[in-house]
């Protein structure tokens, strides 16, 4: 089985899902590749690139079979119909083609501006198509003749997917609606009322007579087809969940948002524990639970650093002293002390008794992306958009080591468990190993994108990294080789995290799914669907 995976360099990798192992890499494209399918027997590949043309790839040996072109605009998308012996593609260029997967069979003319989608009916006799002239046409694919118009919507017209059963299509729009057809009269069964804002997609449930839909307003929402009504809402807070943080006992979690409040939520009955903590008047970046379980850390972009009781969610300090937003927080393993770390490019220390700042560290000239302290507290590093990291000495407040060597921004920094060795990634795209007694460089690691977050494994043998290509990569902190190519997002991923027996990794990205796999067996084992937002943070308990 293979997993074909579209780069940032307009290639294509094709992976082995046995051994994730990089069969070919599949290059000719110019500008961005759109999209890729598989045709329905797996032997083949049709990518669609903003380079106007449609390109097929056979998957066993990784030669390109043909170059479809007379695109006269940006290709945005590709199907094959399941029966294999036909390719639709959309384009910017208002025309809809279909292929035999090698010569024109039909020009579909109609739309009066950019086609955004096209999917083909189960049975592969008809092929919708999605239009910003704010219509869905639907076309016979035997003569290439229009079928019908469907009109309805009031804006761009993005997504349209067909049910499993062939008798409805489904529509997704930026008006804010989605709309159900019935394909054989082409009229409008019901309008889909309730997001806030532009919908993105629509997908069939295969199983149930469900449509979900996806919006740009956070929410996820959930449609029986049958009535046209909304069974669910998933929501949460009123804005991006940036932070979560779960406390040691595991009975507790906090979570921040760019909606300025702190919510504490009680695992058992996953509901809040007390009502919505405000307090902050800026984004809360990150928030943290106390290695005491007592209390919670919140950053902001209001300049300040608020403490808060967990139990009852009364603020009972607010840290005043950076000059501009406050990014990340740290407790020290002790829970006595917290690191700050901010725009203005200081790093602050504070007492958690006194509720005073103890330090100001300088020397970076840019602001604070992430602090860590070393595992046995005597240590702290910050990372910063200076390019360098900085090991400061958490007694005296002196800098002990500048690490230099990454040449864009450093958003990431993890210590090793034995507080040996430091990790840090960068906007450069590599992710180097330093030894901390020295400041040498042991390794760089690269991928093939930046990478967003990195953990070490509780062994201490293995880091895993989150990369802008989807991917997560673990790798072999002894030799610096990459062990592992986890390939499953389809977007970018955001958080990683090993479980306490270092025997699973999990990720979380854009696309609102939490992925469980196998360091051994290189597998995904789960895929947890539900959140309707990007997921930033991911949390173990402490039994794994």
């Amino acid at each position: 089985m293979t997993i074909a995976v579209g780069l940032d360099n307009y290639k294509i990798c094709v992976y082995s899902t046995s051994a994730w192992e990089t069969l070919w890499t599949l290059e000719g494209h110019s500008e961005k590749v759109s999209r890729i399918v598989y045709s329905p027997d797996g032997n083949q590949i049709a990518t669609s690139s903003y380079d106007d043309t449609v390109r097929i790839w056979n998957i066993h040996t990784g030669n390109r079979l043909h170059i479809l072109d007379g695109f006269d605009g940006d290709v945005n998308g590709v199907a094959y119909s399941l029966q294999g012996d036909q390719l639709a593609s959309a384009s910017d260029d208002m025309r809809v083609k279909l292929w035999d997967t090698e010569e024109c069979l039909h020009v579909l003319r109609g739309h009066t501006t950019y086609i955004h989608s096209v999917a083909y009916s189960p049975q592969g006799d008809r092929v919708a198509s999605a239009s910003s002239d704010n219509t869905v046409r639907l076309w016979d694919t035997s003569t290439g003749e229009g079928r019908y118009v469907l009109t309805g919507h009031t804006h761009t017209v993005f997504s349209v997917m067909c049910s499993p059963n062939g008798k409805q299509l489904a529509s997704a729009s930026w008006d804010h609606t989605a709309r159900l057809w019935d394909t054989g009269s082409g009229e409008c069964l019901h309008v889909l009322q309730g997001h806030t804002d532009e919908i993105q997609k629509v997908v069939y449930s295969p199983q149930r007579d469900m449509v979900v839909s996806a919006s740009n307003d956070s929410t996820v929402q959930l449609w029986d087809t049958a009535t046209g009504v909304c069974i669910q809402t998933l929501t949460g807070h009123s804005g991006k969940v940036s932070s979560i943080d779960l406390s040691p006992q595991g009975d507790k979690i906090a979570s921040g948002s760019y909606d300025k409040t702190v919510r504490l939520w009680d695992v058992r009955t996953g509901v809040p524990s007390r009502p919505v903590s405000s307090g902050h008047t800026g984004v809360v970046y990150q928030v943290k639970c106390s290695p005491r379980g007592d209390i919670a850390a919140t950053c902001s972009g209001d300049k300040t650093v608020r403490l808060w009781d967990i139990k009852t969610g009364v603020c009972h300090q607010t840290l005043r002293g950076h000059t501009s937003n406050v990014s990340c927080v740290e407790f020290s393993p002790q829970g006595d002390q917290i690191a700050t770390g901010g725009d203005d490019g200081t790093v602050r220390l504070w007492s958690v008794d006194k509720g005073a700042c103890t330090h100001t560290l300088a020397g970076h000239y840019n602001w604070v992306w992430k602090v860590m302290y070393s595992p046995q507290g005597d240590q702290l590093a910050s990372a910063s958009g200076d390019n360098t990291v900085k090991l400061w000495d958490v007694t005296s407040g002196e800098c002990r080591i500048t690490l230099a060597g990454h040449t864009n921004t450093v958003k990431g920094i993890v210590y090793s468990p034995s507080g040996s060795q430091l990790v840090s990634n960068s906007d450069d795209r590599t992710v180097r190993i330093w030894d901390v007694a020295t400041g040498e460089r042991n390794f760089i690691l690269r991928g093939h994108g930046s990478f967003n977050n990195l953990v070490y494994s509780p062994q201490d043998n293995q880091i895993a990294a989150t990369n802008d290509d989807s991917t997560v990569r673990v790798w072999d902190v002894g030799t610096g080789e990459c062990r592992h190519i986890f390939i499953g997002h389809n977007v970018l991923v955001w958080f990683v995290t090993y479980s306490p027996k270092g025997d699973q990794v999990a990720s979380g990205g854009d696309d609102g799914s939490v992925r469980i796999w196998d360091t051994k067996a290189s597998t995904c084992l789960w895929t947890l669907s539900g959140h309707s937002g990007m997921v930033t943070k991911i949390v173990y308990s402490s039994g794994g």
